[in-house]
């Protein structure tokens, strides 16, 4: 996932990036005392860092096993916990930071999270089939957004799902298993129309009413 644009926050930023889960962690945080936001993003490191080496033995997390129960009901796919962990990462970090900071961006892996008040990112969904282009740009305004996706879809078949939710674990959650039906975007969306969800197959790129104006397409080019 790219994230095409960023607006400055009133206090000067802090960045700090470090590898976990086997891809990187990064989060930039904006906050009037500079010494509390870095002790901050080093809770933030510190919160994934265990819960990688948790996932490193088979064992029971109970959010996670909850949401996995809940998809599975809905949709009829069991969703690997390896496979959303990201996302439980992802809110442990946040949680780490949410009380020191006016406003942080967190990104696991390619999958963001916002925290703060509102405001306008421009993250670009990338084309699985060729990574120089974008499917189209989403308006991150809060929460947590994540795409899964495959190259070489079969027609008919979803080729990427992109879910903005509240929170990372639910966004990785959803992603991976609408990807995942048998049914495409078609059924991706019915099965989600109260969710933020972007679907794109060989086709064309859709979207819930949930996120009407909040999606643009790359412009046409002429042949």
């Amino acid at each position: 996932m790219i994230l095409a644009a960023c607006r400055a926050e009133g206090h000067p930023g802090i960045a700090r990036a470090w590898p976990e889960l086997g891809t990187t962690m990064s989060v930039a945080a904006w906050g009037a005392d500079s010494d509390r936001v870095l002790r901050a993003l080093e809770a933030a490191h510190d919160s994934v860092d265990r819960i990688d080496s948790l996932l490193q033995r088979p064992m029971s997390i109970p959010p996670i096993d909850s949401l996995r129960r809940a998809v599975r009901q809905r949709t009829g796919v069991a969703v690997p916990i390896d496979s959303i962990a990201y996302g439980y990462a992802l809110d442990r970090a946040a949680m780490a930071v949410a009380n020191a900071v006016d406003s942080a961006l967190l990104d696991v892996g390619g999958q963001y999270y916002w925290l703060g008040r509102p405001t306008h990112r421009a993250v670009g969904i990338p084309d699985p089939d060729n990574t120089l282009r974008t499917l189209g740009v989403v308006d991150l305004q809060g929460g947590s957004l994540r795409t899964a996706s495959r190259r070489n879809a079969p027609p008919g078949s979803a080729r990427s799902v992109t879910v903005l939710a509240p929170n990372a674990l639910a966004a990785n959650a959803w992603a991976a298993a609408l990807l995942a039906l048998a049914g495409g975007c078609d059924r991706a969306l019915a099965v989600a129309p109260e969710m933020g969800v972007v679907c794109a197959d060989s086709a064309s790129v859709r979207w819930t009413t949930g996120l009407q104006n909040r999606v643009s397409l790359p412009a046409v080019r002429a042949p």
